[in-house]
């Protein structure tokens, strides 16, 4: 097929509202809404050909894609006059539905485009091979014309129904479809009636019935004789397959209907459909409560519809209803007897044989495990079966277990509980406090009889072996290389029986000592800022050359340790309250240390800022409003010469203090900033003749806004003004030698309105809109002083 020709399918499938998909099986798969029921393909000819007059004795197959000649033409001053064959493999669809099915060529050329077209199709029987004008397959009837959907000639799109065509063929058992193209009549053998076509497609939507549904189940059951479930709400399932899925696409959508009945009241059937879904697909469906009763037999069967066909009922699949359960077990063993019997029997690893016995006919076996009935053992015996089990810790211990009868329903459960001897060996650590890399003896005694050794590993190294002495007893040399581990130790005896595993935690401490004169670990508050001091590194670990410390987590430091491998580290802090340390140790072969992380408070020597116009946490002056502020010392601090300050957004400033070492400051804010709604934070440190500077003090306050009032006769909050009304605004200044307001209504273009004398003014306004509405008003002095914000909401009724 061309590139333009297979332009043309797609639109032409496009705008029948399809999204197809040509795939190199010929298939279209539709997708988006659900389609009827059908699989679409595009089928081309499994064979094409045409005959020839001039030549009749010889057959002219084409290949896929190759124009063919219809009618007369000329070549080397020769006429020719042609009809062309075209065999379609009818096989896929045997036994099927043919819903539509429409031809489709075009035209690559024309003789004389003045002239009528005038093409038939008809069917022909198909030829064991390719058909030569003298021995041309005999016709059987006319198809129909072939019509264009353009008058544009040549016409690129040809179309013709033949979905009758297609349907006896299939109905009569015919595997094939044999078309013939020709001229019509005597205009056959006019030349000016001849043209080329396209080798056609036909495209086929054709339907099967769904196959009919297998797999049935109940409860998850899959059908079988005898079958018992023990519930009387079940659920079926059966699979549902349709022979239209394309590979690799949804296929048709199906339903499935479910009908059930008691056996012995066939008449009592219920049926229901499902919703549909795309096939292939697995359908349920669930009993209602009180509609099956225990020891009731039942049948149900499934069948499958798409929207044109629906397969056969499923064979019926039958089951009774079982829910009575089973008694519950008894449970016994000698190796491990029931009862909270110190010091208990057997040990872990150690197995023991426990016997289950349930007095019914249709016991099938028994659930049973540590944490709940977890695992199944068939009964061997009428109601009975023992099992070997090998406890995994010692203790107290609970064994549950549950019958389970041939239907599969479990009775309570049963709890043995016994009690698991302590077989592990007693270890005994002979050096508690040796380094990193000290070997060090620890001592195992037995907690089993006949113990002749030991088996021990360090964390995750190799077993080591050592005999057992006369009583039981032996020792091991263990040398630790890292901080954390775990020893492993089992007794073996001489009849080859494991205790369990003794496992001891030890930690060997690698970290460095730390102390300090000035800042105590001990939680005390240590020197304050700016003070000189020191740490004392001392190591935690043998070998140490050189230790890694930082400050607050910042940038880390080396310094090389002594002879006896201590080292010293200077420290000022420039900040007050809490403070961190972190250090490690490191030999000359690189073996690293455990960080010791420890934590010192530094004590504040910030001075105290006080005022009485703009008091600590408070609200007080305004714009324009100056504030003395006074600077104290710390009562520990002595020798205080000046103080270095800040507002916020200003530059850094300094002021001598007084003999006494007090010092005080005039601060007039300018406005207000509103972004922090006037909280002003002020920041003031100390500073002694020598250079040290103390950590500040943050004195926060908030700076009266002086924001002007606004009230209103007409507009008020709930009141009842309606739009078109009109009312005044009384705006009152706060801030002293206000000469004007600056206003907006729902945040427009600021305004400016003289202040009286009084320092009032009045603004009239409108409502032109219903619903919420706000002004906002600052007053301004002459000087360009502004006041805060006022805000006033408004609410005008629709009237």
């Amino acid at each position: 097929m061309s590139t333009a020709r297979r332009r043309r399918v797609s639109r032409r499938f496009l705008s029948a509202g399809l999204a197809a998909l040509l795939t190199t099986t010929g298939a279209l798969a539709a997708t988006g809404q659900p389609a009827a029921a059908g699989a679409l393909r595009w089928v081309t000819p499994a064979s094409a050909s045409y005959t020839d007059v001039h030549q009749p004795t010889r057959a002219f197959p084409v290949a896929a894609g190759e124009a063919l000649p219809v009618g007369t033409w000329e070549a080397d001053g020769d006429k020719h006059t042609s009809r062309a064959y075209f065999t379609f493999d009818l096989t896929p669809y045997r036994g099927k539905e043919i819903i539509s099915a429409e031809l489709q060529t075009g035209e690559t050329s024309v003789d004389d485009c003045t002239k009528p077209r005038e093409l038939e199709l008809w069917r022909t029987d198909t030829p064991a091979d390719a058909p030569t004008w003298a021995d041309a397959p005999a016709v059987r009837e006319k198809v129909g014309d072939l019509g264009a959907t353009t008058t544009r000639c040549p016409a690129g799109y040809l179309e013709m129904l033949v979905t009758a065509a297609v349907q006896r063929a299939v109905d009569e058992g015919r595997g094939s479809l044999t078309l013939m193209a020709r001229v019509a009549g005597d205009h056959e053998e006019g030349k000016h009636f001849g043209r080329r076509i396209e080798q056609p497609g036909i495209s086929l939507n054709a339907n099967a019935a769904p196959d009919v549904p297998g797999k049935l189940t109940v409860s998850g059951l899959a059908c079988a004789e005898g079958l018992r479930i023990g519930t009387t709400t079940p659920t079926f399932s059966a699979e549902v397959t349709d022979p239209d899925r394309i590979d690799g696409f949804a296929g048709d959508q199906v339903t499935a209907t479910f009908a059930w009945w008691p056996v012995d009241h066939p008449e009592q059937r219920t049926e229901w459909t499902s919703y549909s879904r795309y096939a292939p697909a697995r359908f349920t469906y669930s009993v209602q409560p009180g509609l099956m009763v225990n020891g009731g037999t039942y049948a149900f069967a499934v069948r499958a519809a798409d929207e044109r066909a629906a397969s056969g009922w499923s064979p019926e699949c039958r089951f009774t209803v079982d829910t009575k359960a089973p008694p519950v077990p008894t449970v016994t063993s000698t190796d491990y007897p029931s009862g909270w019997n110190w010091p208990g029997h057997g040990g872990v690893g150690i197995p023991g044989r426990f016997t289950f016995t349930a007095t019914a006919d249709d016991v099938a076996g028994f659930r049973y495990g540590f944490w709940g009935a977890t695992t199944y053992v068939a009964a061997d015996g009428p109601g009975t079966a023992t099992v070997s089990i090998t406890p995994e810790r010692d203790g107290p211990t609970r064994l549950y277990v549950q019958t389970v009868d041939r239907t599969g329903n479990r009775s309570p459960d049963t709890v043995y509980e016994f009690i698991v001897r302590n077989t592990a060996p007693t270890v005994t650590d002979g050096n508690p406090d040796g380094r990193l890399g000290q070997a060090r003896t620890f001592t195992f005694a037995p907690n089993m009889t006949d113990v002749v050794e030991y088996v021990w590993q360090l964390n995750d190294g190799p077993e080591h072996t050592v005999t057992a002495d006369g009583e039981g007893g032996a020792t091991a040399s263990v040398t630790p290389t890292t901080a954390w581990n775990t020893l492993h130790v089992r007794s073996r005896t001489g009849g080859g029986l494991v205790s369990g595993d003794a496992a001891l935690n030890f930690y060997v401490r690698t970290e460095p000592l730390v102390s300090s004169a000035q800042w105590p670990l001990d939680g005390s508050v240590g020197a304050p800022v700016g003070t000189k001091g020191s740490f004392v590194l001392k190591p935690g670990m043998d070998g140490v050359t050189e230790y890694v410390y930082s400050f607050n987590w910042g940038e880390q430091r080396t310094v090389p340790a002594g002879e006896d491998g201590s080292a010293t580290v200077s420290y000022t802090p420039e900040s007050a309250y809490y403070h961190s340390m972190q250090v490690f140790s490191r030999t000359a072969d690189g073996v690293e240390s455990a960080t010791a992380e420890l934590s010192f408070e530094v004590a504040s020597r910030a001075p105290v800022a006080e005022s009485t116009v703009y008091p600590r946490n408070a609200l007080g002056g305004g714009p324009g409003v100056p504030g003395t502020f006074t600077f104290r010392p710390h009562p520990d601090s002595a020798g205080i010469t000046s103080y270095v300050y800040t507002f916020r957004g200003e530059p850094e400033r300094t002021v001598e203090a007084g003999p006494d070492g007090t010092a005080t400051i005039q601060w007039t804010p300018s406005g207000l900033d509103e972004m922090w709604g006037g909280w002003m934070e002020l920041q003031v440190r100390a500073r002694t003749a020598d250079g040290v500077t103390t950590d500040p003090d943050f004195y926060s306050f908030q700076v009266d806004p002086l924001s002007p009032m606004v009230s209103s006769d007409v507009f008020v909050w709930g009141g009842s003004a309606t739009v078109g009304q009109t009312g005044d605004f009384l705006f009152t200044a706060r801030l002293p030698g206000t000469t004007e307001f600056v206003y907006s209504f729902d945040g427009g273009p600021e305004r400016t309105v003289p202040a009286d004398a009084a320092g009032t003014a009045r603004v009239s306004w409108t409502a032109e809109s219903a619903y919420s509405h706000d002004l906002t008003v600052r007053s301004r002095t002459a000087s360009g002083l502004t006041s805060g914000s006022a805000y006033y909401s408004i609410w005008i009724d629709q009237g």
